[in-house]
């Protein structure tokens, strides 16, 4: 019985792994679209969080706390719906640029 129990739980894992692996695969091809459409739009173009996840490489509830604390990108509500500029976004992007450690100064 112990080895038919660990011979399951290792078919289950196998089985996880290769869930795990496709979830991964369709991420990044969600995430290559949407960095594709951002690229490619006017910059009058409005997003959802999704897309502005994707581009700033956070996760969404990152957006929501932003939106909650302030200072982040600044965002349009639509109804119950949140939108963000493209033009807002790069402005916000080029305001807060990356650091290649940790003991660089803030611009």
């Amino acid at each position: 019985h112990v080895f038919k129990a660990i011979n399951s739980c290792h078919h289950f894992f196998k089985l996880f792994q290769t869930t795990a692996g496709r979830r991964q695969i369709m991420n990044n091809n969600d995430r290559n679209r949407s960095l594709s459409d951002f690229d490619n739009a006017p910059v009058t173009t409005l997003f959802n969080q999704n897309t502005i996840a994707h581009v700033r490489d956070c996760s969404t509830a990152t957006l929501e706390r932003d939106r909650w604390a302030g200072g982040g990108i600044p965002y349009l509500k639509i109804n119950r719906a949140v939108k963000y500029r493209k033009q807002d976004v790069l402005t916000w992007l080029d305001q807060h640029q990356t650091q290649n450690s940790t003991s660089e100064k803030q611009v």
